[in-house]
């Protein structure tokens, strides 16, 4: 396990020496397979990664905060109580969310001085954003000696994203960031909200990140439209089968669909296809890691990076070559992971052709399209539960 000390030099280094009343952390995550499905009340399985925020916390005796990201070298200020903050664009609307969510809880009595640090690249699909939500607000908790139950914790991350920041993100992200464990993937309901562990039997696999480079931002992104598009599909479905009561996507059948094709408008049709069979591929995959089979696994990931491409509409030329370079030299799987437009590709590769897959898939890329792949080896990591206390 690492050693969690950027953040407190940073902050001793920004705002002066003193103790440090709380260290928190929270990692990014990668999901193994089910996009776009948390949000229309489906099944997914991501697992937390071993990259992590870090947020060092000093307590202040005004009601002034002021946070530090050492990603930006920037400092957002505030008194509180906050006013009704307005957005300001970038990273500290994610903090300033977090704080109206908690003084939505109670009159925040103090303020404080913090510190960012860590090592989840930002924008690049590994959701440095719920990264950063859990962190702050796991501090928080320490740090006013609050008592809140750990799905609201999570719900409340939530919330300061969709509402403030406005990016309407399903639960995934924040979920799997303070529930991840090591080894593991989480098999999340995302409509009942209850989820369990499920072993990544996968000890020959090497799970490698590849970054296309190519950046996006998902709230000024396709991922509102795409997600207003299955709203828009769930409307046309349920009038058309009144009598199954569907309310997500998660109730339609692929039945249903194929009852349907023709009929119903083709862009709706497509996202509701995407989305009814990923949750089938979720199911699979479950049942294909706990019977120890990467090759069906791999071939499960792959087809959600199709079913993405075609039926979604998500990917990229860059995102496309990557995934299909892997398949053509010997991944398991590969899809890209994330909303999409852009960032990370996830591919299964037997480790002991690891590293001339890695000199192989950046030097085609850079051939292809004159950019840098970034590789990154992730390993199934603990959520954010841990709190590291100076003394």
């Amino acid at each position: 396990m690492k050693s969690y000390t950027n953040a407190v030099e940073i902050l001793k280094k920004r705002f002066g020496d003193g103790p440090v009343d709380v260290v928190s952390r929270a990692p990014g995550r990668v999901n193994l397979i089910g996009e776009h499905t948390d949000y229309n009340g489906g099944f997914v399985l991501p697992f937390a990664v071993d990259r992590f925020t870090e947020v060092a916390l000093r307590r202040r005796r005004d009601t002034r905060v002021r946070v530090y990201s050492s990603a930006f070298d920037e400092v957002l200020s505030v008194k509180l109580p906050l006013d009704s903050p307005g957005r300001r664009g970038g990273w500290p609307d994610y903090i300033l969310g977090i704080l109206r969510e908690f003084s939505d809880l109670m009159a925040l009595p103090r303020g404080f001085d913090a510190a960012i640090a860590g090592d989840v690249p930002i924008g690049a699909g590994l959701s440095s954003s719920a990264s950063l939500e859990v962190a702050v607000a796991v501090g928080l908790v320490r740090l006013y000696g609050l008592d809140i139950e750990d799905l609201e914790l999570v719900k409340l991350c939530q919330r300061a994203e969709r509402d403030f920041v406005g990016m309407p993100c399903g639960i995934m992200d924040q979920y799997a960031a303070y529930f991840g464990e090591p080894g593991k993937a989480i098999f999340l309901d995302t409509r009942a909200l209850s989820h369990r562990t499920v072993t990544l039997n996968l000890e020959d696999v090497a799970f490698l990140v590849i970054d296309s480079g190519v950046r996006r931002s998902l709230a000024d992104s396709g991922y509102a439209r795409r997600r207003g598009e299955c709203g828009e599909a769930v409307s046309w479905l349920a009038r058309r089968f009144l009598e199954r009561r569907i309310e997500f996507l998660r109730d339609v059948t692929p039945e249903m669909l194929d009852e349907v094709r023709g009929e119903m408008p083709e862009v709706l049709w497509k996202r509701a296809a995407h989305v009814v069979g990923e949750n089938q591929r979720v199911l699979a995959a479950v049942e294909a890691l706990e019977a120890g089979d990467p090759v069906e696994v791999g071939a499960l990931v792959h087809a959600s990076h199709v079913s993405l491409r075609d039926l979604f509409q998500v990917s990229t030329p860059e995102l496309d070559f990557l995934v299909d370079w892997g398949i053509s030299h010997g991944a398991l799987g590969a899809r890209l992971v994330g909303g999409g437009f852009g960032g990370v590709t996830l591919h299964l590769v037997p480790r002991e052709r690891k590293d001339g897959y890695i000199r192989g898939i950046t030097s085609a890329y850079r051939r292809r399209f004159g950019l840098e792949a970034v590789v990154m080896e992730v390993r199934p990591g603990p959520g954010a539960r841990e709190l590291l206390l100076s003394r």
